[in-house]
């Protein structure tokens, strides 16, 4: 299970091509998910040229379908979760419901088009035992759908899930990175900039609640990914070789654990 927790938790897909110019700098107010107040918060117009309005503002729980949406569209490199993982619901019960399940330590922002389409989000936890207890409050529920036939896709899904407990990369303590993330943007909002706006808001709420690390594991095929948390100041804590997506690239991908220290600066 702790393999499987770590595959789980931080994971960074469908960002711009590399080489794309990210904008950044703006304020945001402290983020808590599950309060459902409304805060004001800034319209920024991303890129350039007839770029549309795109909003950042803090999640809420309204938000689980148009979360698991994006995520299921992102997963695989940028593309559709279908390609390796069938079960949309339980796709969306692993990397999305834990962070919206009160207690988990869920913390998050999303991207949206003017009309309340969202687009992007940047998802994560800021303890990881919270989170851990928040995903395995999941699994009775998804036992029952799964033995009951209320699970559709599963059985296939499980092939990933598998694989994952064997192929996993180490990860940096706990105890001085507890905050993880998972940043998704559909194919519309690439080359905007909302990736590294959804990023520093985050970064901005962790160092607000005075967390003193975060990470993440992406893979260098995720080229635009890695770029842009190097320019906000990860590194590589471990890389390695991995098949863990042999089936489904047919190759091997070097699968990277980045963390950040968020330490620096305090009194």
């Amino acid at each position: 299970m702790g393999t499987l927790l770590g595959r789980l938790g931080g994971r960074a897909e469908g960002l711009a091509p590399a080489g794309k110019k990210l904008w950044t700098g703006f304020n945001l107010p402290r983020a808590r998910v599950g309060t459902g107040a409304r805060r004001p918060t800034p319209a920024l117009r991303l890129g350039r040229m007839f770029a549309p309005a795109l909003t950042l503002r803090p999640v809420r729980p309204a938000d689980s379908g148009a979360l698991a949406h994006v995520a299921y569209e992102t997963a695989f490199f940028g593309e559709s979760a279908a390609r390796f993982f069938p079960s949309r619901p339980l796709f969306a019960a692993l990397w999305v419901a834990p962070y919206l399940t009160p207690g988990g330590g869920g913390v998050g922002f999303v991207a949206e088009r003017q009309g309340g389409e969202v687009v992007g989000y940047i998802l994560g936890s800021v303890d990881r035992g919270r989170y851990s207890h928040a995903l395995a409050a999941q699994v009775p529920g998804l036992l029952g759908r799964l033995v009951t036939g209320r699970l559709p896709g599963a059985w296939p899904s499980l092939r990933y899930l598998l694989r994952s407990t064997f192929y996993g990369v180490p990860h940096p303590p706990a105890d001085l990175y507890p905050a993880h993330l998972h940043l998704n943007l559909l194919a519309s909002a690439r080359g905007l900039g909302a990736g590294g706006a959804l990023l520093d808001a985050y970064l901005s709420e962790l160092r607000a609640r005075r967390v003193p690390g975060v990470q993440l594991s992406t893979t260098r095929r995720n080229a635009a990914a890695v770029h842009l948390y190097e320019r906000r100041g990860f590194r590589v804590w471990a890389a390695q070789q991995t098949p863990l997506w042999t089936p489904w690239t047919g190759q091997a991908e070097e699968q990277v654990t980045m963390a950040l220290d968020l330490t620096r600066g305090w009194a």
